[in-house]
This record gives C-alpha cells, structure tokens and sequence, in this order.
C-alpha cells in the first residue's frame, strides 16, 4: 500500500514549481559594430596618401572604391557594414590578364602567405588571367588599422604581377 501513495506523492511534488523547468531567455538584440572603418573615411585616407580612389560603389550589400594606382589598379571592398557605417573586414583585389596559367597561380599560393591568387580560365591561354586577394579583419576602429594591411597588399600584390611578368618573358615585361 505504501507504494501507491510514493507515487501518488513524486506526481505532486513533479508538478510542483520547483520542478517546473524555466524557459531559456530570449537571444540578446543584434549589437552594432564598435569596430571597423567607415569608407568615407577610408577614401579620404587613401587620398591623402597619393592614391587616385573613385566614389564608393555599392553592389550586394558591399561597398567597394576603385584606386586607379598604375600599373596596377586594384579595389577595396567593405564588407558587414553596420551601426554608424562601420565595416568590420575588407577585401583587396586586383585582376589580371593573360597570358597567364593555371600552374603560376598554384606555384604563387603554394609559395606565398597573405594574397590569394585565383585562376580564371579564357577561350585561349593568352585570355587566360587572375584574381588576386587579400582579406582582413578589423578589429579596432579608424583607419589607423588599415595602414598595415596595405603595405602588406601593395608589395605582395608587386611581387604576385612581378612573378608573372617573369613568367611570360622579356616581351611581357
């Protein structure tokens, strides 16, 4: 008989508040960025080292400037631009034309750290070309951070369309 009642008794007390679970709380509100650089920003300090940098042009949620450095243009893109135009990583990029292979490309990333290099193949050898690509993250604010990363992108970036003039003999060069 005894035994009935000690259920009866774990019933009750399971239904009680004090075994009842608590729902998990609610996920926190998305917080703004408080890191990364703001594009106009990053124009002006672009301009203000020599460089020729087009408007910001915004395609899929990025923003992207043009700097017409010659002989070699490249873009900056931003990316995951939030609370007061702040955007917390960016791309470098430059494109190439051929004659360029696939074998260069694969001897760049296997040689080289920081820039990523990306075959794009043509109808011909000679329309054969390249995609070159640094990605940072930001992880202060201001444009003080970015004087790093592009000392690092010009001389890699340099060095990447040095090795491919080599590659293509004197006529290239």
């Amino acid at each position: 008989m005894r035994l009935p009642v000690l259920f009866a008794a774990l019933a009750l007390g399971a239904a009680s508040p004090a075994f009842a679970q608590t729902p998990a709380p609610a996920p926190a509100a998305p917080v703004a960025a408080t890191k990364g650089v703001v594009v106009a920003d990053a124009r002006t300090w672009l301009i203000g080292l020599g460089g020729s940098v087009a408007e910001p042009a915004a395609e899929g949620g990025a923003q992207t400037l043009t700097i017409a450095d010659q002989p070699l243009p490249w873009t900056l893109t931003f990316y995951n631009c939030a609370g007061a135009g702040l955007c917390d990583d960016v791309q470098f990029s430059a494109v190439f034309s051929g004659p360029i292979t696939a074998e260069q490309i694969n001897a760049w990333n296997r040689d080289n750290r920081y820039l990523k290099a990306f075959f794009v193949p043509g109808a011909t050898p000679e329309t054969a070309g390249a995609v070159a690509q640094y990605d940072v993250v930001l992880t202060a604010t201001g444009t003080e951070q970015l004087q790093e990363p592009t000392v690092i992108w010009l001389q890699m970036l340099r060095q990447f369309a040095q090795g491919l003039a080599q590659a293509a003999g004197p006529a290239a060069q």
